[in-house]
């Protein structure tokens, strides 16, 4: 692949792993919908929480959280991208602030996303989070 094409699907990829976390932020089960591959292999694994296998699992998963969040925002940094012919794999730490029963929390999760290539768009076929022990959170201002 040459530089500028390789410069180019970089950049989708970052568009498109940008939009997982703007559909998580927005608790929209719809436009995560729009971003996975809808297959039995797909897998996905949230922190603390047991493997999840096929888009109907992965889906119920998300509505799961989406229904127990009242709020969720994201400061994604580290990111880093390698692109492996249809498949792209990015790793990025998710800085996190969430509401849990009335508290305001920041945590830190790093997390692997795997896009694949399909008709012309980037799908998530994988994402898996650990948290992140001793977190410190960036100085970030907003």
């Amino acid at each position: 692949m040459k530089k500028e094409e390789n410069d180019k699907t970089v950049g989708e990829v970052q568009n498109v792993n940008n939009q997982f976390y703007y559909a998580f932020e927005n608790l929209s089960i719809e436009m995560m919908e729009r971003l996975w591959k809808h297959v039995d292999n797909a897998v996905c694994i949230h922190p603390g929480w047991d493997l999840f296998s096929g888009w109907l699992a992965i889906c119920e998963s998300w509505i799961t959280i989406f229904r127990n969040t009242d709020m969720i925002r994201f400061v994604i940094t580290n990111t880093r991208v390698r692109i492996f012919d249809d498949i792209a794999v990015v790793v990025c730490l998710e800085n996190i602030e969430t509401s849990v029963r009335g508290q305001v929390v920041k945590l830190g999760v790093v997390a692997t996303n795997i896009f694949e290539h399909n008709e012309n768009q980037w799908l998530l076929i994988h994402h898996h989070g650990s948290y992140v022990s001793d977190y410190i959170p960036p100085n970030i201002s907003s």
